[in-house]
């Protein structure tokens, strides 16, 4: 397994802060940024559906969320979010059952395989286009990040990789083993080779593009981590737990 040169949990903490995002202030900062990804930028969701500029569905009332926020701009840089069948209705479909179900294949590791109350899935990732641009790529809606420093821009592709350790993080809060995403083949790949050991378990289909889902375990995570990321994680998942 490869990782970033510059991935170390004193160097993320130095420029970014992440939060179990509780609160209706914080929830509220997380769907803007959806808004602005999914509905300004890719044109996933339609604008009109979306009051208020807060991009946000049914499975929001019960998902735990995760945010990162750039320190010195204050801004929301990512975000990501962990739905889990309510205790109430185990037998409510996660959205990757719902809207993908007839694609899933795998014998061994379809959701309806393993115990509900240890099942998850993972969506609605999000990283503002200013951090995903490199410098000079059009303007930024954010000024003040033209001003940043190489060594702290070139933290920015990390983004992806702590909200993705931070809901592995949830999940091991929570109890639940089991992760579920339906994301790119190539960003599947990209994330396999820093540690994430997706498992395809369902044909490609047309779902905002081309997609299938996966399947990873919060113990395969961990086996799979290097010590570099394991800090990494070990950081992230004592952030988690300071949340008020």
């Amino acid at each position: 397994m490869t990782t970033p040169p510059l991935f170390a949990e004193d160097q993320f903490q130095q420029y970014f802060e992440i939060f179990y995002a509780k609160t209706p202030e914080l929830k509220e900062r997380i769907f803007r940024l959806r808004y602005d990804v999914y509905c300004r930028e890719f044109h996933y969701e339609q604008e009109e559906n979306c009051p208020g500029g807060l991009e946000q569905d049914d499975y929001d009332v019960d998902a735990q969320q995760v945010l990162t926020v750039h320190r010195s701009s204050e801004t929301a840089a990512g975000c990501l979010r962990m739905i889990t069948p309510p205790p109430a209705d185990l037998s409510l479909l996660l959205p990757l059952e719902r809207h993908c179900g007839h694609t899933l294949n795998h014998p061994e590791r379809h959701p309806q395989l393993v115990p509900r109350h240890l099942i998850a899935e993972i969506s609605r990732l999000a990283v503002h286009t200013s951090f995903r641009r490199r410098l000079g790529e059009g303007e930024s809606p954010l000024g003040v990040l033209e001003h940043v420093e190489e060594q702290e821009r070139r933290t920015f592709p990390l983004i992806s990789l702590a909200l993705l350790a931070g809901t592995t993080a949830l999940l091991a809060l929570s109890g639940r083993q089991h992760m579920f995403v339906m994301v790119e083949p190539r960003f599947a790949r990209r994330m396999h080779s820093l540690g994430f050991p997706f498992v395809q378990i369902g044909t490609v289909m047309d779902y905002h593009g081309k997609r299938a889902a996966y399947h990873m375990t919060v113990e395969e995570c961990l086996n799979s981590w290097n010590d570099t990321m394991l800090r990494m994680y070990d950081f992230i998942l004592t952030s988690l737990q300071k949340t008020p």
